[in-house]
């Protein structure tokens, strides 16, 4: 007798679930990397996150040690790459350019079409549940404005005023999935397009976006200075800033798009290959890249400038870091001898689990710096110990712990349970994470 149709499904349910589910198999994942897969970005991501991590330590801090303290560390020197650290979510939105375009580029190569339901479901299976996590452990941890929670269920909180919003980091996964909604409708729209048509309607969708980063620029009286996500000046202004050029689409889709860039410099043969072999000039190309990522970082490089230079620096500041970002990406998974050395430190398998964790951790890490912070903070209080030394190191592992326990239970299962579609063909070269 033939199994019926229910039958025959049901073991398979269950050990697609016993599949998704098995610790063991989750943990060997954690640290095993899938053939095929681009270790670069890997290695970009983990360090993107580190940096996050870090930044979010010296960001947090202000509200657990001396005002003094606090105010020593927003002015040395030395902590100027950690402020900076803001910029590493630029450096998650290229990745995530380069291969959500790249994913759709390939299905739409190798089927003619692109299966939209599809998409959106498995980014949303894949993606959800953590964040349902993440907003049910804010909620019952600190209770912050948990009425607006609802903001960052929706993926919208991004609109709402940061002083009323729950959450507030959240902002950038808010702009990925509203990326997400837009990018296949892109990748569609210059399938149509041939020759030099393609990157003539690519560059004037870039510099469109300029166009309206630089009214919101004028329109809000917007100086250089409000570029700084560090509080200091006055608190209001800065979350009038914050609200205007941090957190909204249309002033942080650039690096998105130069990443949609890479994906398609990536698939064009003649564009990889010549910069493998044109060395020199794709060394020069890298020092530009490193001299354009250090002046888009800078904003007192631009104070007290013609007007008019303060409004293309706050247009195009975080476009012109993507666009870096995007470069020393396509060197690093290029056959250039440069290339192929960054390459191998950036795929290192000491890199290779921060990256996996980079989406939990991202999630929790505010949330854990806060509680281990509170914990520390007598030691900076009473006994003066140096609160970054103190802060990083408990921050790092405790977030990383935490965030393993949320990719182990929660988020590797999802991703495993995501409806599966037939892959494109070199689909299976671009499996790195995507957050």
């Amino acid at each position: 007798m033939a199994p019926t149709p229910e039958r025959d499904t049901q073991p398979k349910v269950a050990a697609r679930l016993l599949r998704a589910f098995s610790l063991r198999r989750n943990l060997r994942m954690l640290f095993v990397p899938p053939a095929g897969h681009l270790g670069p970005l890997d290695g970009l991501r983990a360090l993107s996150i580190l940096w996050v991590v870090v930044f979010h330590a010296a960001w947090y801090a202000g509200r657990h040690v001396p005002f003094e303290t606090y105010a020593g560390l927003v002015t040395s020197p030395w902590m100027l790459p950690v402020w900076r650290g803001d910029f590493a979510v630029d450096v998650f939105f290229v990745l995530s350019g380069f291969l959500i375009a790249g994913m759709l580029i390939d299905e739409r190569t190798a089927t003619g079409r692109l299966r939209l339901p599809l998409f959106y479901v498995r980014r949303l299976v894949r993606l959800w549940p953590a964040l349902g996590v993440g907003v049910a452990v804010e909620v019952l941890v600190f209770d912050d404005n948990s009425n607006m929670v609802w903001a960052n269920l929706l993926y919208v909180s991004n609109f709402v005023p940061i002083l009323q919003g729950a959450m507030g980091w959240t902002w950038s996964l808010a702009i990925e999935e509203q990326f997400y909604l837009l990018c296949p409708w892109l990748v569609g729209g210059l399938a149509l397009l041939r020759g030099a048509a393609r990157p003539v309607a690519f560059g004037l969708v870039v510099l469109a976006l300029g166009g309206v980063a630089a009214w919101v620029v004028v329109d809000g009286a917007f100086g250089v200075h409000d570029a700084e996500i560090v509080i200091n000046r006055d608190f209001f202004r800065w979350a009038v800033g914050y609200d205007h050029l941090y957190s909204k689409p249309w002033m942080r889709a650039g690096p998105l798009l130069m990443g949609v860039g890479a994906a398609y410099v990536y698939r064009r043969p003649g564009a990889m290959a010549a910069l493998a072999r044109r060395r020199a000039l794709a060394l020069v190309g890298l020092a530009v890249a490193i001299g354009v990522a250090l002046v888009s970082t800078h904003w007192p490089l631009f104070a007290g400038r013609p007007r008019a230079l303060e409004v293309v620096y706050l247009a195009s500041y975080r476009t012109t870091f993507g666009a870096a970002t995007a470069y020393f990406l396509l060197l690093s998974v290029s056959q250039h001898p440069v290339g192929r050395a960054l390459g191998r430190v950036l795929s290192s398998r000491l890199l290779y689990p921060f990256a996996q964790l980079a989406y939990s951790a991202y999630l929790l890490n505010p949330i854990v710096t806060n509680l281990v912070q509170e914990a520390l903070a007598p030691l900076v209080w009473e006994r003066g110990v140096a609160p970054m030394p103190l802060f990083v190191p408990f921050d790092i592992v405790v977030t990383f712990v935490a965030a393993a326990v949320l990719h182990l239970a929660v988020e590797r299962p999802f991703m495993e349970l995501r409806p599966r579609g037939a892959r494109p063909a070199r689909e299976a070269g671009l499996r790195a994470r995507v957050a």
